[in-house]
């Protein structure tokens, strides 16, 4: 059985003392239940039961994220670093860091999925939401619903009350890919949650996303206000930088193989 890692914990303690956070709060950070972090600042995490590997992950992710807004650092990929990756992980940690919302748009083939996909392994802290053409605000909501551990069952009203409470100061990340799929409504209601929580939300899509968020007649006016910045991919990646990111990749391919 794994044993505690004792300088975590500690590491833990200090940070709670320091950042004056109460377990509540320490617990929606990490995302786990107070008692858990009661129990683990404690020792008796095991002993009741819990899995030392799974909350230490957890409780590693949520302190460099804390460390990050200090240092203000470039995030680490465990994948081919490229120029599009970096400027979409900037983007989206300014966003967690600030609790802003951050719109990322360009066209297929760009990389956007996987930049995001890869931020928000790397931050558990991150709710990843990958909307499609069937979805509604109901269907969104009970998404969110799951990720946040609380009930999926009720009305859209109950829902968003649950997701709210859940989230509420937590210093989460809400993010949505093909967020061009959304509608109008379950756009205002990702609005309101951003209002409601303080959680950072990041929209990820086609350009169309941004024609989506200012509202055919000016509905999501709100919202459009709000986004605190956007990053525009293009339309195509350079093809020097497409040169360089295949050599990154394939380090063994020669000049001929990438061209």
């Amino acid at each position: 059985m794994k044993q505690i890692n004792q300088a975590l914990q500690q590491k833990l303690v200090e940070f709670k003392e320091k950042s004056g956070m109460n377990q509540t709060q320490l617990a929606r950070g990490i995302d786990t239940s107070p008692a858990s972090v009661s129990m683990y600042l404690n020792g008796t995490y095991a002993e009741k039961g819990g899995n030392y590997e799974t909350i230490e992950t957890k409780i590693e992710a949520f302190l460099e994220m804390q460390e990050s807004k200090a240092r203000r650092e470039e995030p680490v990929f465990g994948f081919v670093s490229t120029k599009t990756t970096r400027r979409i992980a900037e983007a989206m940690r300014n966003a967690h860091e600030g609790g802003e919302i951050a719109v990322i748009y360009g066209q297929a083939g760009l990389g956007k999925t996987q930049a995001v996909k890869n931020y928000c392994e790397k931050n558990p802290a991150a709710i990843l939401i990958e909307a499609n053409p069937s979805f509604t605000a109901l269907v969104l909501m009970r998404k969110l619903a799951t990720a946040a551990k609380v009930s999926a069952m009720g009305s859209l009203n109950d829902l968003f009350e649950s997701v709210s409470d859940r989230l509420r100061d937590s210093e989460r990340l809400i993010v949505v890919d093909e967020a061009e799929n959304l509608p109008l409504r379950a756009l205002e209601i990702i609005r309101r949650l951003h209002d409601e929580t303080g959680c950072g939300l990041v929209l990820s899509g086609m350009p169309r996303l941004v024609a989506n968020l200012r509202g055919k007649y000016g509905e999501l006016v709100q919202l459009h206000s709000r986004v605190a910045g956007a990053l525009n991919l293009g339309d195509t990646m350079p093809r020097r930088r497409v040169g360089t990111d295949c050599a990154g990749t394939l380090p063994e391919a020669d000049d001929e193989t990438i061209a």
